[in-house]
């Protein structure tokens, strides 16, 4: 839940950046927002962007299956977008070029990548063989 909530009680545009924010980091990483004894995932995620190495931030499920500037670029737009302050985070129009952008990475390298399934079989395969997870 957005800090500044906790503090003013009221919610804004700006509290539905930090909650999509949260969404994504959970998308990327593949953990759930909060885990006993090691709180929140936005906290978790900026110890781990100090190693440099994003692979330890990523989804171990998708092993090496992505583009590392597009993964960054996801991480960065996640991590500003769960800033403390509501001044730091940026407007949902600047979260969507950076998920565009992002996505025109992925997209560049799965065309340079001749034996590489489409994406779409690639969900689907993921989802049949993880599964549904319990929160």
């Amino acid at each position: 839940m957005d800090p500044e909530y906790y503090q003013t009680g009221r919610l804004s545009e700006s509290s539905d950046v930090f909650s999509f924010g949260v969404v994504l980091l959970e998308v990327a990483t593949g953990e759930s927002p909060t885990l006993p004894g090691q709180g929140h995932i936005n906290q978790r995620v900026k110890q781990k962007i100090a190693t440099g190495n994003v692979g330890s931030i990523a989804d171990s499920r998708l092993g090496s299956a992505y583009d590392i500037s597009s993964m960054w670029k996801v991480i960065d737009t996640a991590v500003m977008c769960t800033a403390d302050s509501t001044a730091q985070r940026p407007t949902m129009a600047t979260v969507v070029i950076q998920l565009k952008e992002s996505l025109a990475l992925e997209e560049t390298r799965e065309k340079g990548s001749s034996n590489r399934v489409s994406r779409g079989s690639d969900v689907e395969a993921m989802a049949s063989t993880l599964g549904p997870f319990a929160r």
